[in-house]
């Protein structure tokens, strides 16, 4: 089992750590200096939505991993109380079957 870390901040994304992400890559030469400037333009709106929702991703699954640990921690403090561990696994599944989407 991996150790409880309480931490509010969530993970940095690996493009906030590796600036060279950010590199741009040649083009061939287009028609026109508007064309460029659209493909550019189309480019860093893209790029900037990618690192968006790659962030979004991160934070998530930070926070399903914080969640996941937060209940091992209140599974085995049951189980260390005593708490038959039939009765852990019945409450777990209730609670894991209220939180499903289906």
């Amino acid at each position: 089992m991996e150790p409880f870390i309480d931490s509010n901040t969530p993970p940095l994304s690996i493009a906030q750590v590796d600036w060279t992400l950010y590199g741009e890559h040649g083009l061939a030469s287009p028609g026109s200096k508007k064309a460029a400037a659209d493909l550019l333009a189309l480019h860093n709106g893209l790029l900037a939505a990618v690192t968006t929702r790659v962030g979004e991703v991160e934070a998530a699954e930070w926070a399903l991993d914080q969640a996941k640990a937060a209940c091992d921690v209140q599974i085995a403090a049951a189980l260390a109380a005593g708490v038959p561990a039939e009765k852990v696994v019945e409450v777990a599944g209730d609670l894991a079957s209220q939180r499903s989407p289906g």
